[in-house]
């Protein structure tokens, strides 16, 4: 029986229900990135396990893309969350547990002394876009390929080379203007904006020499996906450029705040970006971002006499289930001394994987930063998103369907351990993992 057979029995029930889908649920999913590589409906989850509508009990570790640091249905976090919904779900209107998560926030973020909420990552993303571009009175993004930034116009770009034309894909440095990742993003969006590679600090330089003046900001995420960490002196080469050109540098910790720090990556490596987005734990497994900075940039671009005064606004900002959820899971983080824990955590199991890959002789890297982790099958280092093409997609994608046919929602680029994950969970995992790599290399020699 293959493992595409073993799944597709083992997922009937969850098939058949997003099959049943499809005429309500545009190409019967609700985002792109859901239900890869079989369809899973969970019914309900706890800890690090999820169950799913056939009965199947799954180790988790997408961890709803990320905000479930704690776990699913943290017991405090799910708390805080039916206080709050005694007192009411939304109101509009200033709340006090919104302003106390706002506090820990900008108490705990070295770049951050105020901010403005948003509902998700994406928008803040784009709200920090438009912060850079009235207070610098530029148009100009710069970014790094590969990155995610969410999916508005100015930020899906030069993410997938799949997308790209064949002439930029067989570059070993891309040129400096992107490529669309969508249809429906106009020309005019890349047209605003510049791409250079990852920990490439000499091609930024090129880059802010040529076009400095159109600049605005350049956003980054200071650890790629959570994976690929930046080489030594990259950050502060960064930082050192852009305050040199005037130009603000974002840092888009959507996935690394609260994550791999309590401060995010700009504790963690002392880099103090000028704006930093939030989003995915301050939510708590609710829907929320953030966008902020020091005073002298917040104060100006929310001075209502200025020119350059921006308009900020939206139903969800400052959600009181979500930041009550949020403002849990993060108390109960760093109350509990979970950060370095987790970075151990993270570490031992790292270490782990490369023994497994190193005694069955595959070539291959972990990487990974705290608690995300990640295997690239591929014999080169993996240090930006085009060494990152080296790696061996089929023997990726067998050994995804060799830990989910052993019941671990395991992806083939980014995971993320949790609180909840034990000892006993992790070396499941490991032994899942060893089994399905020896599978997919005994389908080859067949």
């Amino acid at each position: 029986m293959t493992r595409t057979n073993i799944l597709e029995a083992k997922l009937a029930e969850s098939i058949r229900r997003m099959a049943a889908a499809k005429p309500f649920l545009a190409e019967g999913r609700f985002s792109s990135q859901d239900s890869k590589p079989y369809p899973l409906v969970v019914a309900r989850a706890s800890g690090g396990r999820v169950t799913d509508l056939d009965g199947n009990e799954w180790l988790d570790y997408n961890l709803g893309h990320g905000p479930l640091i704690l776990g699913h249905n943290h017991p405090e976090v799910r708390a805080a969350v039916e206080a709050q919904l005694t007192r009411g779900t939304t109101w509009g209107a200033f709340n006090e547990v919104a302003l106390e998560l706002a506090q820990t926030i900008c108490a705990s973020v070295p770049g951050i002394a105020s901010l403005r909420y948003t509902a998700s990552g994406t928008e803040a993303v784009f709200t920090a876009l438009r912060f850079a571009r009235a207070y610098t009175g530029r148009n100009g993004i710069l970014r790094f390929e590969g990155a995610y930034h969410g999916h508005s116009d100015l930020a899906l770009l030069s993410g997938k080379v799949a997308h790209a034309p064949a002439t930029i894909r067989d570059e070993p440095v891309p040129d400096s203007r992107p490529f669309v990742d969508s249809a429906g993003i106009p020309g005019s969006a890349a047209a605003e904006c510049f791409v250079a590679p990852y920990n490439n600090l000499a091609r930024v330089a090129e880059i802010l020499a040529q076009h400095a003046g159109r600049i605005a900001c350049l956003i980054m995420e200071p650890i790629q996906l959570c994976l690929i960490p930046p080489r030594p002196g990259f950050l502060t080469g960064v930082r050192e450029l852009t305050r040199r050109h005037g130009i603000l540098l974002i840092f888009d910790e959507v996935v690394t705040g609260f994550r791999v720090a309590r401060g995010g990556a700009q504790e963690l490596y002392e880099v103090r970006p000028d704006l930093t987005v939030l989003g995915k734990i301050t939510g708590g497994g609710f829907p929320n971002g953030a966008v902020g900075g020091p005073a002298e940039i917040m104060d100006a671009i929310f001075d209502p006499d200025s020119d350059r005064y921006v308009f900020h606004a939206g139903t969800f900002c400052g959600h009181p289930v979500a930041a009550a959820a949020g403002l849990a899971q993060i108390t109960v983080l760093s109350r509990d001394g979970w950060y370095p824990r987790l970075a151990s955590m993270g570490d031992e199991f790292r270490t782990a994987l490369r023994e497994i890959l190193r005694r069955l002789g595959v070539p291959g890297q972990v990487l990974g930063v705290g608690p995300a982790w990640g295997v690239a099958f591929s014999t080169r280092e993996v240090t930006d998103f085009r060494s990152g093409l080296s790696v061996d997609a089929r023997l990726s994608q067998d050994v995804v369907l060799g830990m989910w046919a052993r019941g671990i929602l395991y992806n083939a680029t980014r995971n993320y351990l949790c609180t909840a994950h034990t000892d006993r969970d992790l070396e499941e995992t490991l032994a899942a993992f060893e089994a399905s790599v020896r599978e997919a290399l005994d389908q080859r020699r067949i």
